[in-house]
């Protein structure tokens, strides 16, 4: 999958550019950004990342999207899909700066990557997995259609596996 730009009222989600290598970085090494992600990741391993995430080298599993605030220029995180290790859809992720947390963006980025992916790229279906605890997140997942499914463990604890289908044209 090939990330195409796409765009909400407030927010462009757009593929990465060589001079958002800073931005993704900072953000991938945040420890509050990512404390529900399995926690920060290094810097060799977050750069690391980005040059999977800039060539492509994803081998078809999946798309990145540097989220833009289209009102400042602001970049403000981080949208995902990549193939699920423990589902049979692709997997649903995002991630902002903290300044940035608590204004709607999380579900705004969700609905669009839902849309597009269920109506316009004819995906069968969307994954998401989210820790147990982490409330405004499984808020999200919950108004755009996402359903929980079951609790998985993995290391680092318990979290939960929602996902939502393609309706079929009857």
């Amino acid at each position: 999958m090939k990330p195409i730009k796409l765009e909400t009222s407030r927010l462009l989600l757009r593929p990465y550019s060589a001079n958002d290598r800073g931005q993704f970085l900072a953000l991938n090494c945040d420890p509050e950004v990512r404390c529900h992600m399995n926690g920060p990741l290094t810097r060799q391993t977050a750069d690391k990342r980005f040059n999977h995430v800039l060539t492509g080298q994803t081998d078809g599993r999946g798309a990145s999207w540097a989220i833009i605030e289209k009102g400042t220029g602001a970049h403000i995180g981080h949208a995902f899909l990549e193939l699920s290790d423990s589902h049979p859809f692709h997997e649903l992720g995002f991630l902002f700066f903290k300044s940035f947390w608590g204004r709607g963006y999380g579900t705004e980025t969700a609905l669009r990557l839902v849309e597009y992916c269920l109506r316009d790229a004819g995906l069968p279906g969307l994954s998401a997995s989210v820790d147990c605890d982490h409330a405004p997140s499984i808020r999200v997942l919950e108004k755009v259609g996402l359903k929980r499914e079951r609790v998985a463990v993995d290391d680092h604890g318990p979290f939960f596996i929602y996902s939502i289908k393609r309706k079929l044209e009857a």
